[in-house]
């Protein structure tokens, strides 16, 4: 880690709530934006790399994740940069648990153990995947905001659509796909490797082989705690709920009527205003699950409009899609760290030697 005083060579885009960017270029200058190259918001000078993310914080802002660019080829697209999601807590806990993942799926490809090995390898892509989907759902965001600021100025409370949405919604759906992939391959290594439940791969498939017989195990409590839809506070059965509605019932935007985009102001200070842009999940999710299973939630075009117009969502019971599930990310990867110490096979750090390659390698120039 640099001290104090040194300025790494490297453009960080910090991406946040509601589609808002910070930009850091080596050294104190950090420009925050309504969406990325969108309008200047405010800005603020660092004292020290490091505190890049403490000075955005304390200015009130909601941190997502950070896109590093280190090198030429990044900044020309020719590259992919690394994107991290921050923990509040513990900072980069996603790529760390990716990484212990990847660890052990090395340590089972040596010692043979292919079960592990398949197991392990579909967690750690789970993850990275997730990763680059929330990163795919923050650049939608900020794309619209951008847009919605270019069209009008920020505005306290505006309800819209626009030709950006799609993509929100898009974005939406694959991190709740790509995270409901990894949760059922966490739910398989628990049943086989934890609990030795046979034939069990999915987390409905565990969560029903531990309801009919409990091990006395905390780590079976705790999973039945957060993904049991009958226990109070189940945070994971909460996002299969919603996994479920919109892959199984209706889209997002179509789930409980006419959904619309949101723009919002957020005073944060005597010198910073920001514009974030708002997607609300719907309240009641089993409620409205249930409701769906039946059919039209409507008889009529008119109910339909009466139900969607008018009334302004709560953010209580209603939460953005964006900061939803960046939180439910950050649980996923507390989950899958869990997880990882039951592993048989602890995890190994990955060094490739002479004896790792396997034939000739061969660079073709100019593909």
């Amino acid at each position: 880690m640099t001290n104090d005083t040194q300025w790494l060579n490297v453009v960080r885009i910090v991406w946040m709530s509601g589609g808002v960017v910070a930009v850091s270029n080596p050294g104190p200058e950090v420009q925050i934006a309504g969406g990325l190259d969108g309008p200047i918001l405010g800005s603020l000078r660092i004292p020290a790399y490091r505190s890049l993310f403490a000075m955005l914080q304390q200015q009130g802002l909601s941190i997502v994740g950070t896109t590093f660019v280190e090198a030429q080829e990044e900044a020309l697209g020719l590259r992919r940069p690394q994107f991290r999601a921050l923990s509040d807590n513990r900072g980069w806990l996603a790529w760390d648990s990716h990484q212990q993942w990847r660890q052990i799926a090395h340590a089972s490809s040596q010692r043979d153990n292919m079960p592990l090995m398949d197991v392990a390898s579909r967690i750690a892509s789970g993850l990275a995947y997730s990763e680059m989907r929330l990163h795919d759902l923050v650049d939608a965001y900020s794309t619209q905001l951008r847009g919605r600021l270019h069209a009008s100025a920020g505005e306290a409370y505006q309800r819209f659509k626009d030709t950006n949405s799609s993509a929100v919604y898009k974005a939406i759906h694959a991190l709740f796909w790509e995270m409901a992939v990894l949760r059922d391959a966490l739910a398989e290594f628990a049943a086989k490797f934890c609990f030795a439940r046979a034939g069990v791969a999915t987390l409905s498939g565990l969560i029903r082989s531990l309801r009919k017989e409990l091990p006395e195990d905390p780590l079976a409590t705790q999973l039945m705690a957060v993904a049991d839809d009958t226990a109070a506070n189940g945070w994971l059965a909460t996002f299969t709920s919603y996994r479920n509605l919109f892959t199984h019932s209706a889209p997002m935007e179509q789930a409980a009527g006419i959904a619309f985009a949101i723009m919002e102001t957020r005073v944060l200070s005597p010198d910073l205003t920001v514009p974030e842009i708002y997607y609300p999940l719907p309240p009641n999710v089993g409620e409205l699950t249930r409701r769906r299973s039946s059919g039209a939630l409507f008889m009529t075009l008119k109910e339909l409009v009466d139900a969607s117009s008018g009334r302004r969502p709560e953010r209580a019971s209603e939460p953005d899609a964006l900061d939803y599930l960046c939180s439910c990310l950050d649980k996923m990867a507390q989950l899958s760290l869990l997880l990882a110490v039951r592993s048989p096979i602890e995890a190994k750090p990955i060094h490739l030697g002479p004896t790792d390659i396997i034939g000739n390698i061969r660079i073709t120039r100019g593909l």
